[in-house]
């Protein structure tokens, strides 16, 4: 069971929310594509499949980095410019950071369980959206979802070097919303849930697809008998 080393930066401006993948491109771009990290790929079109050190997203509105283990080592490559503003579309942002967090928690099984709220969890690919539509009652469809949760909290897992010892176990206690989003081209559903599992999962990670780009983010819910309240720096 390790201690995973999380360090968080919050810049110091907004970003809506379709912005993620637009900040991650001006990142690259700031950094230069020799610096692998920072998108996952070799050359133009080899994709790394792996968890991703380096993840974009929008928390508390503003534009964050979340990076872990070696993440945290290639980071230094973007505060290294000589420059310190990139463009986001249209307009120009300084990289100046509003808040750095530094986090080393203990991600284990345990025999309790810690709820959480993930948001637009991107769980289904093109092929198992298509079961999932022809799931007929709502039970079934809750189960999938939950497998598809316990193997997203393995992928992170296999992405920390960490050996699962037990069996993790995945409640889905709410479908807060769910929708149609397009992600590369294809049409997938993107979900926000509500569920319990028996592992502790660090604040902010993305589970699922497009966790680098600001899908599948998650947060901590803090009162226990309202499943909806989630913490305030959403």
């Amino acid at each position: 069971m390790p201690h995973v080393k999380l360090l968080e930066i919050i810049f110091d401006f907004d970003l809506a929310p379709y912005e993620p993948p637009a900040f991650r491109g001006a990142v690259i771009e700031h950094v230069g594509r020799e610096h692998v990290a920072f998108h996952n790929h070799h050359g133009e079109d080899q994709f790394i499949y792996r968890y991703p050190g380096i993840q974009y997203k929008r928390i508390g509105k503003r534009a964050a980095i979340l990076c872990l283990n070696d993440g945290i080592e290639d980071i230094y490559h973007l505060f290294a410019q000589e420059e310190s503003t990139i463009k986001i579309g249209e307009r120009s942002v300084s990289l100046a950071t509003k808040r750095i967090n530094v986090q080393k928690p203990l991600v284990q099984v345990w025999d309790r369980k810690f709820s959480y709220k993930v948001s637009s969890w991107l769980g289904l690919n093109a092929a198992n959206h298509k079961a999932y539509q022809e799931l007929k009652s709502l039970s079934e469809r809750i189960q999938m979802l939950e497998r598809l949760l316990v193997g997203n909290i393995l992928s992170f897992a296999k992405g920390i070097n960490w050996t699962v010892e037990g069996k993790i176990e995945v409640e889905l206690a709410d479908i807060i919303s769910q929708k149609m989003v397009t992600y590369k081209g294809t049409k997938l559903l993107c979900f926000d849930l509500v569920f319990a599992t028996n592992v502790f999962l660090p604040w902010h990670i993305g589970l699922g697809k497009g966790a680098s780009t600001g899908f599948g983010v998650l947060y901590p819910v803090r009162k226990q008998d309202n499943p909806t309240t989630i913490a305030e720096d959403e």
